[in-house]
Parts: C-alpha cells; structure tokens; sequence
C-alpha cells in the first residue's frame, strides 16, 4: 500500500520547510511519496483544482489531501480502507510566528475550540483512497480563493452514500499565518457559498472539468508539480 502526499503550496517555504522532516519521520517505514502542488501564478488560490490536478498524477494508492500549514503532532495515521474517507485530525493547537502556543484571543474565533476537539471541520487535511477519489468524480473545481471548498468535499462524500470518518485521536499544530477570510463582499467568497448551497445540482462537475499546464521537477526526492493557466469546462 503507498500513500501519495497532495500539498497545496503557494508562497509558504517555512511552512514546507517545517512540514516535510515531519511527514517523513511519521511515515518511515512506509511506502510513500510527496508531491507539491505549486499553484505557481497571482491568481486567487484554487485547491480544489489542484487537487483536482495532482491526484491524477499520483502514483500512491492512498491519496493524502494536505494542507502546508497543518503539522502532524501526535497520534496521527492517514490509514484508511477502500471506501472510507478520512479526516485524520481530532484536536488543532495553534501556534503564534515564535512557535509557541497562540493566544486564546488571537485564534479566530470559529477555531478557538479545536484544541479540545474539531467536531464536524473538514478542513487541513483529508483521506481518500485513488479508486475512490475517480469513483466520486474528484472535487468540485469552481471553488476559487478562500471558504468552502472543504465543506463541499465532505457533504459532497456523504451525499454519495459515503461515511466521512474521523479520528478520535491525532494531534496537529496549526503553523502561524496571517488570516486569510475576505470581505463578506467578495464576489469569489460570495460564489463559494452559493456552490455549497447547490450541492446536489453540482455532482457531476469534478477532476475532469478542470485543465492547466503543468511542469514536474524533483526535489531532493520529493515530486514537485507547478501548475497554472487552469482551463475551465463551462459550469453549465
């Protein structure tokens, strides 16, 4: 069984540099790979599209679903069987830019429990087997810049008779950034929702309505994949 790591990665090389000893200490002794997922342009950020991308060139039967900024601390397993998506993570300390633990009042308020227990959260990061991934027909790829495109991926998962599984163990840090929510006004954000809110009308779009010109390099033995000019099937 080998696991594929997808990290969605754009501009945070401390991060990347803080994540990666970590994922191959947790995973020795396992067959593995790592692919970094650059979205390598200014346009807004666009996971679900890179992930989108990515997954199919993956090489691993188990598909790992990372974001950069969540760090495996303790308890964590990315194991699952065939048909059961994952959400690895129970509980998220997070950390101020020295490290240390975050300030309770500094902690965006939607997040500020998670270092008891995350609940129903679906973001960071998440599990799927490869089969599994083409069988629901990959993310919906009309998410663009920040908000739920994660929401989407688990209700899209249980819509489909899928049980979204989570463990009752795994501790991770939430590496310090600057918080990214936009304006309320923001037309993308705006957008997001009304997608989520169509959810049952948007199942078949997915992995292959979504192009892009990409470029792989390897870096110290990790995959690295640019990708950009992505190319959109009308939503339609």
């Amino acid at each position: 069984m080998k696991y594929s790591f997808i990290i969605s990665y754009r501009d945070r090389q401390s991060h990347l540099e803080t994540l990666l000893p970590q994922l191959k200490k947790i995973m020795e002794g396992e067959e593995y790979e790592i692919i970094i997922a650059e979205q390598d342009d200014t346009d807004k950020f666009q996971k679900n599209s890179l992930y989108n991308i990515t997954a199919q060139q993956a090489q691993g039967d188990i598909l790992v679903f990372h974001d950069v900024d969540y760090y495996p601390h303790e308890g964590v397993s990315y194991y699952t069987t065939p048909d059961t998506p994952l959400y690895p993570v129970h509980n998220v300390l997070f950390l101020d830019k020295n490290n240390s633990p975050r300030l309770y009042d500094d902690i965006p308020a939607g997040y500020r429990n998670f270092k008891n227990n995350v609940g129903d959260h679906s973001g960071g990061v998440f599990v799927l087997h490869k089969e599994l991934f083409y069988k629901t027909n990959g993310f919906n790829p009309y998410y663009k810049g920040w908000g739920k495109e994660d929401d989407d991926t688990r209700d899209r998962l249980r819509l489909l008779g899928y049980k979204w599984k989570r463990n009752m163990q795994g501790t991770f840090y939430g590496l310090y950034h600057e918080d990214n929510k936009p304006e309320d006004s923001d037309q993308d954000f705006i957008n997001n929702h009304i997608l989520l809110s169509n959810l049952k009308n948007t199942l078949h779009l997915g992995y292959k309505n979504v192009t892009a010109d990409i470029e792989e390099f390897n870096a110290d033995g990790i995959r690295w994949i640019k990708i950009k000019n992505f190319k959109y099937e009308n939503i339609n």
